[in-house]
C-alpha cells in the first residue's frame, strides 16, 4: 500500500475542476483505493508541497517524427515531403528506431503524459520496437504502424497486402498483451491509402473491436486532392464512412474544415475528433471550430501531433487550445478536461483513467508550482496552462508505478 499526502486538482466536467488540498491518496497495486482528508496510518509519502493531477493523455502523436519537431515549413505537403517522410525512413534502421522510441517515451513521462496514442513509421520492426520500449518503461500506449500503399514516396510506400498483413500481425502480438498496451490500425490519410486497404482495415477492426486512427480535413490543399482522387464521394468524411473505417473506436485527427453533413456522419457513427492546436498553428492549417464541435455532441480531445506540433507537452497543447480561437474563449477548465478526462472518454477509458477517483488506475502526476499556497483552484489551473515553463514535474506514476 502506498499512501501519499498531496493537493489534488481533478477534472469533473468540461467546465468544472475540483481542488482537494491536504488530501491522502491510498494506492493498492495499480488502483486508487481511497481518497480522504484523514488517515490512521501515519506512514505516508509527503507531497503536500506539490499539486497532484491525473496523468495527461495525448491522443495523437507521431513517435517516429520526434526529432524533427519545429522543423519549419508552412505548407503541409511540403513539410511531409521534405521533413517528415525522410525522417520516418530513418526508423527503418532498428538502432535509430530504438533511440527515437526511448527518447520519446522518456520525454513524455517527464512532461506528465501517461497515455499516448501513437503513429510509428511504416516499418513493422519500428512499431515492434516502440511497443517493446513502452512495455519496458511501463507506460500506457496505443500504438500503430503507419499504413500507406499509394501516392507515396517509393521508399515508404507499402504493398497493400503486406501493409495489412503486418498490421494484423502486430495487432495479434501486442493488442492487450498487457493491461497498458493496445494496437491501433493507422492508415495515414485517404490520399496515400487505397480504397482496398481502407476497406480491409475497416472490416478487420470492426470484427475485432480494434482502434483506428487517421487524419481528416487538416488542410485545404489536402481536401482538394482528396476530391480529385475520390470523385465519386460527396465529401472527405463519406470516403471513410463508405469504406467502413468510422465507428466508436475511430480517432480522426484535426477535423478543421468539416461541413455540417460531415459532422453528422461523424456523430452518427460515434467516431471521435482529435484537436491538435499547436500543429494547426505551426503548419497554418486553419482554426479548429471548437465551439461548433462542442455543440455538435461529438466527443473530442486534445493532442500534441508532434512533430507537426512543436512540443509533446500537453500543457503547451492546453495553452495553444486557449490561444487558437478567434471568437470563442476556451477556459482553463475546458482545456484541462480535454487533456485528461475528455481524452479518456474519447478512448472509452473514462472508467479507468482521466481523473483521480477511487477504483481508477493510479495514473497521476505530481508537480510544483512556485508559491502554490497563494493560489485558489482557478489560479493554480491558469498557472499550469499559461506559465507551464515555471512548473516542475517531480514524479509521474502509471498504474501505481513510478515511471519518472
Amino acid at each position: 500500500m502506498l499512501i501519499i499526502k498531496t493537493n489534488i486538482l481533478n477534472p469533473i466536467s468540461s467546465d468544472k475542476v475540483e481542488f482537494l488540498p491536504d488530501t491522502f491518496i491510498s494506492i493498492s497495486d495499480t488502483k486508487i483505493e481511497s481518497i480522504s482528508k484523514n488517515i490512521e496510518n501515519r506512514d505516508f509519502t509527503d507531497y503536500s508541497d506539490s499539486v497532484c493531477i491525473p496523468g495527461l493523455i495525448d491522443t495523437h502523436v507521431h513517435l517516429s517524427q520526434y526529432y524533427v519537431r519545429g522543423r519549419h515549413n508552412s505548407n503541409l505537403f511540403d513539410w511531409l515531403d521534405n521533413c517528415t517522410f525522410p525522417e520516418e525512413l530513418k526508423s527503418k534502421d532498428p538502432q535509430y528506431a530504438k533511440k527515437v522510441a526511448k527518447d520519446f517515451f522518456k520525454a513524455s513521462v517527464k512532461a506528465g503524459t501517461t497515455t499516448s496514442v501513437i503513429y510509428t513509421s511504416p516499418f513493422k520492426e519500428a512499431c515492434d520496437i516502440a511497443f517493446e520500449t513502452a512495455e519496458k518503461l511501463g507506460v500506457r500506449a496505443i500504438i500503430g504502424k503507419t499504413m500507406m500503399d499509394t501516392n507515396s514516396p517509393e521508399y515508404l510506400q507499402e504493398d497493400t497486402e503486406t501493409s495489412f498483413r503486418e498490421s494484423v500481425e502486430l495487432f495479434e502480438k501486442w493488442n492487450k498483451k498487457t493491461e497498458l498496451l493496445e494496437y491501433v490500425f493507422s492508415p495515414r490519410f485517404a490520399p496515400v491509402c487505397s480504397s482496398q486497404l481502407m476497406k480491409m482495415i475497416g472490416e478487420f477492426a470492426q470484427k475485432n473491436e480494434a482502434y483506428i486512427q487517421t487524419h481528416l480535413s487538416e488542410n485545404q490543399d489536402e481536401i482538394e486532392l482528396v476530391k480529385k482522387l475520390f470523385p465519386k464521394y460527396k465529401n472527405y468524411t463519406e470516403i471513410y464512412e463508405k469504406l467502413g473505417i468510422l465507428g466508436p473506436k475511430t480517432l480522426l485527427g484535426h477535423g478543421i474544415h468539416l461541413d455540417n453533413e460531415e459532422l453528422e456522419i461523424i456523430k452518427n457513427t460515434e467516431s471521435k475528433i482529435i484537436h491538435c492546436p499547436d500543429s494547426n498553428f505551426f503548419l497554418k492549417s486553419g482554426v479548429f471550430p471548437f465551439e461548433k464541435i462542442k455543440k455538435s455532441g461529438i466527443d473530442f480531445a486534445l493532442a500534441s501531433d508532434a512533430a507537426g506540433g512543436t512540443s509533446i507537452s500537453m500543457f503547451n497543447v492546453m495553452k495553444m487550445t486557449c490561444y487558437r480561437q478567434d471568437d470563442y474563449t476556451v477556459s482553463p477548465e475546458e482545456a484541462f478536461y480535454y487533456a485528461t478526462l475528455g481524452g479518456a472518454k474519447v478512448l472509452g477509458k473514462e472508467d479507468i483513467i482521466g481523473s483521480i477517483e477511487v477504483g481508477k488506475d493510479a495514473d497521476i502526476v505530481f508537480l510544483k508550482i512556485p508559491e502554490q499556497n497563494k493560489y485558489n483552484c482557478s489560479e493554480l489551473l491558469s498557472k499550469l496552462i499559461y506559465v507551464n515553463e515555471e512548473v516542475e514535474i517531480i514524479s509521474t506514476l502509471v498504474a501505481g508505478r513510478k515511471v519518472f
